[in-house]
């Protein structure tokens, strides 16, 4: 098999290195991943090696791009005979640089986000003749790049998943029936919405408004009132992660209407604790959510929807406990992730056939 070159628009801290047990953090996808392809990885640690990539890491928090692993991946292409690039912050420069600087080498793209400049850059560019192959985590996003003219042919969707062993029910944690949770970036999120509802409701709140300890968030304000019976908590390690979707009654996620599956981290981590999800619609997310199955999905933008969710699994915790076993059940049938890194390295596998 030619080699495979793996760009992760992530990175590891040195004692998740160490954690061999995953004890301490949850497994990682491209690192599962070679156990059943030969790959050499680029990570977020690469910057950390040069002063320019130290200098790159901080230009590229605003714009949205990964260009220093983007031109570390471009320099080396050329001993590889594919190159996978596990997100569009990547895949997207790399493909305006293979217009220029070719190289026989396939590409793979996933796209995990979306956004309007991403769109005119691609569709300007036409930057899909230069992807091989273009994986998705959900339909309305393959839906969404067909239109734009991308050969549905070349389109897969590989549902995302989380790690099933790390997150798991627990009895460690008491859960407490006045407690839920929400989680994610406010870029993403309809705190204001959510804040709001809550804020009369006999409930307690911890909102953990950020994204992981690598994310590279631009804002991480909320413009809305805070009311007494919220906790805003940032960067969790994932332990303590954990322990917040045991110890909640259910998760509620406030998510924007998106064309990506913006929210289902949330969803599956809550799922594979057993807990269920009030999400508020979004296209990314309805292949991750059987409403009234395994969570409850109420209309955007309304307030007394969103409120009456959250008051009916308030006063009927057992309908929320059958529908956090109903997530967790889904999950270990097609969510999980080792059925995600099978996945993935099947369609590197046929891309090189």
């Amino acid at each position: 098999m030619k080699k495979v070159l793996v760009i992760a628009t992530a990175g590891l801290k040195p004692d998740q290195i160490e954690d061999i047990n995953h004890l301490v953090y949850p497994r990682v996808d491209y690192l599962e991943l070679k156990k059943y392809i030969d790959i050499q990885i680029i990570n977020y640690n690469a910057y950390n090696r040069t002063k320019m990539g130290q200098l790159f890491r901080s230009i590229e928090t605003q714009i949205s791009s990964d260009l220093y692993l983007t031109l570390l991946g471009l320099k080396a292409q050329k001993k590889y005979g594919l190159v996978f690039t596990m997100s569009e912050r990547a895949g997207i420069p790399f493909a305006g640089l293979k217009n220029y600087f070719p190289y026989p080498a396939q590409l793979i793209t996933m796209f995990q986000s979306w956004s309007w400049r991403q769109e005119r850059v691609i569709s300007t560019l036409k930057l899909y003749k230069q992807m091989n192959t273009i994986a998705v985590h959900c339909n309305s996003m393959k839906n969404h790049l067909t239109g734009l003219g991308f050969p549905a042919s070349r389109i897969f969707t590989v549902p995302y998943s989380v790690d099933q062993d790390f997150f798991q029910p627990s009895n460690d944690y008491e859960q407490q029936s006045d407690l839920i949770f929400s989680i994610g970036e406010p870029r993403s999120r309809n705190y204001p919405l959510l804040f709001n509802t809550v804020s009369n409701l006999p409930v307690r709140l911890v909102a953990a408004a950020s994204g992981t300890w690598y994310a590279r968030e631009k804002k991480h304000n909320i413009n809305a009132a805070i009311p007494s019976n919220l906790q805003i908590v940032r960067h969790l390690p994932p332990v303590s992660l954990r322990s917040l979707y045991a110890q909640s009654s259910f998760v509620v996620l406030p998510i924007y209407d998106q064309i990506s599956s913006a929210g289902a981290t949330g969803i599956l981590e809550a799922g594979c604790m057993e807990r269920c999800v009030i999400v508020t619609e979004s296209r990314g997310i309805q292949d991750y959510v059987v409403n009234g199955e395994t969570g409850l999905m109420v209309e955007p933008n309304n307030p007394k929807a969103l409120r009456d969710a959250i008051s009916h699994l308030l006063t009927h915790p057992e309908e929320a406990r059958r529908m956090g076993k109903n997530a967790r059940q889904r999950i270990e049938a097609f969510y999980n992730l080792d059925n995600y890194v099978l996945k993935l390295a099947q369609l590197i596998t046929d891309s090189l056939s």
